[in-house]
């Protein structure tokens, strides 16, 4: 099974403080042991850079690249055609309160690569994709 991993799944996996670290690394554990496919986009990985870095520090963005680099996570890089599905996609909501725009593309490479599920912590998902249970 392909997964897409979310920016606050990235950073929970990282940050040792975080209160849904425990439960992320026991996600990655299983993956790992069933050798799933994860995938995150430029995106994500800059969402989670910048979370990083507003709430860690640069050192710790830093420590962040080299524990990513060393994953087997494939990072794809999103395109003119996802951009605009995933404006197309902010839009078309019907609420402002809605999806942000970074999930909005992140559905968009979601769908462009024919993944379903999605790992997060973000319940705003919820209504869009399948939220892969994290306990």
């Amino acid at each position: 099974m392909t997964q897409f991993l979310d920016a606050s799944f990235l950073f929970a996996v990282f940050c040792k403080d975080d209160s849904f670290h425990q439960q992320a690394r026991k996600v990655i554990e299983s993956i790992n042991q069933r050798s799933d496919k994860v995938i995150t986009s430029d995106i994500s990985l800059s969402e989670t850079i910048n979370l990083v870095f507003r709430l860690k520090g640069p050192s710790e963005v830093n420590k962040f690249l080299k524990y990513f680099t060393k994953t087997k996570t494939e990072i794809t890089y999103i395109d003119k055609e996802t951009f605009q599905s995933g404006y197309k996609i902010l839009l078309d909501q019907k609420s402002k309160r809605g999806l942000n725009f970074f999930d909005c593309l992140h559905l968009a490479t979601m769908k462009q690569l024919g993944i379903k599920n999605i790992l997060t912590f973000d319940d705003d998902f919820k209504n869009y994709v399948k939220i892969n249970e994290v306990n």
